[in-house]
C-alpha cells in the first residue's frame, strides 16, 4: 500500500509538472504591460530617438506564446521594435515562461515635413495571443529643424544670421570661414549632434545675441527628458587664435564636453589674441571644462560657469582676462573630481616637451569662486613671463594659498559656509537669503545682473543680485 501511495504521489507530481510546462491555449489569455502608452518627448526629424522599454508580463502559472507582435502601420511605421532580442516591424512566436516577463524595446525616427511646428507621430504595438488581441499605444512628438552637416559659413566680408523659426541642428564640425561673421540671434535654439561643434576661423567672428527675455540656448540634439542633465552630448565651440570681435551675450550653453575654447592654434609662433566679450551667459554641466582661455582676451560680466567634470575655468599660456560679477562654482558629482574650479598658468608644454610662456594679466571683481573641494584655485607660473592677477571682493574656497598680499587679494571672503546659492546641484546659482555674498561688493559699473534685475548701491557678489 505504501508503495502504491508513493507511485500515486509521484505520478501526480509528474503530471502537475508536465501540465505546468504546457503552453496555455485559452483564448481569454490577457497579458499585462508596464504601461499602456510608450511616450517619446520631442525628437528631431531624421534623428533617432532614445530607446524606450516596455515590459510584458505573463501572470499565469503556465507558459504563453504570443504568436504575433507587430506595429499597426507595418513597414510604413516610424517606429522600430525589438521584442526579446528579435528585431522587426513584426515578430512571431515569442514565448513567455510561467509568471515571467520579457522586454520590448522601441525607437522612433521622425520624417521631415518642412513645417515649423511640432508634429505628433502615433502608432500601436499589437499583440496576438491565442487569437486574443491587445495593444499598447506609441506616441512621439517630432520637430523639423534646419540641419547643418559639417558646413562652412563662407560669406567673405559679410555676415549670415541663423533663422529662429525652428531649431538649428549641427552634424559634425561647422566652420565660420575667414572674414565671415556668424550671427545667432535672440531666441535661437542651437543643437549639436554627438561629437559635433563649431569653429570660428581665421579673421572670422561669432556674435551670439540673446536677450534676457529670450536667450540663445545651445545644447545637444537629444531632447528626451533622460538627456536634460547629461554632460558630454556634444563637443565644443572653438575660437581660433586669429578670430576677432566675438560676443556671447545672454546664452545658455550646456551639456557638452567643453563650453567655449578661446584660443587655439597649431602654430605656437602666432601671438595674436582672440577676443571674446561674455555677457549674461551660463555655461553649465560640461564633462570636461566650461571655459578655456589660451593666451586669450576675455572680458566677462554677469556670467556663470559651473558644474564641470574637470576645471570649471582654465586660463593657460597667459592672456588678458577681466571677470566682473561672475560665479564660478563646481559641485560635480557624476564621478570624483580632483581638479579645482580655476586653473591659471603663464605657460604651456607641447607634446614634445617644449615649454611656451606668455604674460598673464587677470582681474576678478565682485565674483564667487567656490566648490566642493578644499581648495578651488590652482595658480601655476614659470619664470620668464608675467604672472599678474588680482582678486577684488571675491568669495574664494582656498586651502593653503596665502592671501596676505594686499595688492593681489582685496576684500577676500575665504572659505565661507556652503550657504551661498539657492540650489547649486540643480544649477540654481541665485543667492540664498543667508549668503555671505549679499552686499559685499563694490561699484563696478555693472548696473544689472544676469536676470536683468538692477543692482543697488551695495552690489552683491556673483552674477545674481539678491532680491528678497
Amino acid at each position: 500500500m505504501t508503495r502504491l501511495l508513493l507511485i500515486l504521489v509521484f505520478g501526480s507530481l509528474l503530471f502537475a509538472s508536465c501540465r505546468k510546462d504546457q503552453v496555455l491555449t485559452n483564448s481569454d489569455v490577457k497579458l499585462k504591460f508596464s504601461t499602456d502608452t510608450v511616450f517619446f518627448d520631442t525628437v528631431f526629424t531624421t534623428v533617432g530617438s532614445i530607446t524606450e522599454r516596455l515590459k510584458i508580463y505573463n501572470p499565469y502559472d503556465q507558459p504563453v506564446v504570443m504568436e504575433r507582435v507587430w506595429l499597426k502601420y507595418g513597414q510604413g511605421s516610424n517606429f522600430k521594435l525589438n521584442v526579446d532580442g528579435i528585431q522587426g516591424k513584426e515578430v512571431k512566436d515569442i514565448r513567455i515562461e510561467a509568471n515571467d516577463s520579457i522586454f520590448a524595446f522601441v525607437e522612433v525616427t521622425v520624417d521631415p515635413n518642412g513645417g515649423n511646428t511640432p508634429l505628433v507621430i502615433e502608432d500601436e504595438i499589437l499583440f496576438s495571443t491565442n487569437g486574443s488581441e491587445q495593444s499598447v499605444d506609441l506616441v512621439a512628438w517630432g520637430q523639423d529643424a534646419y540641419f547643418w552637416p559639417s558646413f562652412s559659413f563662407q560669406f567673405p566680408g559679410d555676415s549670415v544670421a541663423l533663422r529662429t523659426d525652428k531649431p538649428n541642428v549641427f552634424y559634425g564640425y561647422s566652420l565660420v570661414d575667414s572674414l565671415t561673421t556668424l550671427i545667432i540671434p535672440e531666441g535661437a535654439q542651437i543643437h549639436f549632434h554627438a561629437g559635433s561643434g563649431l569653429i570660428v576661423g581665421d579673421q572670422a567672428t561669432l556674435k551670439i545675441r540673446g536677450s534676457v527675455e529670450n536667450p540663445v540656448v545651445i545644447q545637444g540634439d537629444r531632447l528626451e527628458d533622460f538627456f536634460k542633465d547629461v554632460a558630454g552630448q556634444w563637443d565644443q565651440i572653438v575660437f581660433t587664435q586669429t578670430s576677432k570681435d566675438n560676443v556671447v551675450s545672454n546664452a545658455i550653453i550646456k551639456n557638452g564636453s567643453i563650453g567655449l575654447s578661446v584660443g587655439f592654434t597649431l602654430d605656437p609662433s602666432i601671438t595674436e589674441r582672440p577676443d571674446v566679450k561674455l555677457r549674461n551667459t551660463q555655461i553649465l554641466n560640461m564633462s570636461y571644462i566650461g571655459l578655456i582661455g589660451i593666451d586669450a582676451d576675455i572680458d566677462a560680466k554677469n556670467s556663470v560657469v559651473a558644474n564641470c567634470g574637470d576645471h570649471t575655468v582654465a586660463l593657460v599660456l597667459g592672456g588678458k582676462y577681466a571677470f566682473s560679477h561672475c560665479t564660478f562654482a563646481n559641485y560635480w558629482d557624476d564621478n570624483p573630481r580632483s581638479k579645482p574650479v580655476l586653473l591659471m598658468t603663464n605657460f604651456s608644454e607641447s607634446s614634445s616637451g617644449e615649454v611656451f610662456k606668455r604674460d598673464l594679466d587677470a582681474y576678478f571683481g565682485n565674483s564667487i569662486l567656490h566648490g566642493a573641494l578644499d581648495s578651488e584655485f590652482q595658480p601655476e607660473r614659470e619664470n620668464g613671463a608675467a604672472f599678474d592677477y588680482v582678486f577684488d571682493q571675491v568669495i574664494m574656497k582656498l586651502d593653503t594659498e596665502n592671501i596676505s598680499n594686499a595688492e593681489r587679494y582685496i576684500g577676500i571672503v575665504k572659505n565661507p559656509s556652503d550657504t551661498l546659492f539657492e540650489d547649486p546641484r540643480s544649477d540654481k546659482y541665485a543667492l540664498h537669503r543667508l549668503s555671505p555674498a549679499i552686499d559685499r561688493g563694490k561699484m563696478l559699473n555693472v548696473l544689472s545682473d544676469l536676470k536683468g534685475d538692477l543692482r543697488d548701491s551695495e552690489p552683491d557678489l556673483g552674477a545674481y543680485e539678491y532680491i528678497p
